[in-house]
C-alpha cells in the first residue's frame, strides 16, 4: 500500500506491488496498528475501537486520496504496456518469448491494478471498511 502511495517509486525502477499484496496490506495494516498498541501495553477496548473507526475511515476515502496520483500511474502503465507490446508485434520472435512477454503483460496489469481495475480493489477495502467500523460499533457497546 505504501508502494502504491508513492508515484515516483515506479520512476525508479520500482513497480507498484500487486493487487493480492496490496489487500493483504489492507488486512494487515490494522492488525499491526493493534500489535503496537498492545506491545506498548495501551491495548484497551477504547483504543481498539478508535485505532478501527480511524483505519475504517481512511480506507473510504482511500480512492478519493489516491486519485491524485492515478494520472501518473496510468501514464507509467501506458509507456510500460506500449513497451511490452511493440516487443509482442516484432517478427521473429519464439513461442518462449512470446509466453513470457504475456507473462510480463500480465503481470503489469496485476501489478497497475488501481489503473486497469481499481474499482474491484476499492470494492474488497471498502468491504473491509465496514466490517471494521461494525467491528469498532462492537467494541463501543462493550465500554458502557
Amino acid at each position: 500500500m505504501i508502494a502504491a502511495l508513492n508515484s515516483r517509486l515506479s520512476h525508479h525502477g520500482i513497480d507498484p506491488p500487486k493487487r493480492w499484496v496490496y489487500l493483504s496490506l489492507v488486512a494487515a495494516s490494522p492488525c499491526m496498528a493493534l500489535a503496537a498498541l498492545w506491545n506498548q501495553g495501551d491495548l484497551t477496548v477504547v483504543s481498539s475501537s478508535i485505532t478501527l473507526s480511524a483505519t475504517a475511515y481512511l480506507y473510504l476515502r482511500l480512492e478519493t486520496i489516491q486519485n491524485r496520483f492515478r494520472p501518473a500511474w496510468a501514464e507509467d502503465y501506458e509507456r510500460k504496456r506500449a513497451a511490452l507490446m511493440a516487443q509482442l508485434s516484432s517478427e521473429g520472435l519464439s513461442v518462449f518469448d512470446r509466453r513470457k512477454l504475456l507473462s510480463q503483460l500480465d503481470d503489469l496489469n496485476d501489478r497497475y491494478h488501481l489503473v486497469t481495475s481499481s474499482q474491484v480493489t476499492y470494492r474488497w477495502v471498502k468491504r473491509q471498511a465496514y466490517a471494521m467500523l461494525v467491528i469498532a460499533r462492537l467494541l463501543r457497546l462493550n465500554i458502557r
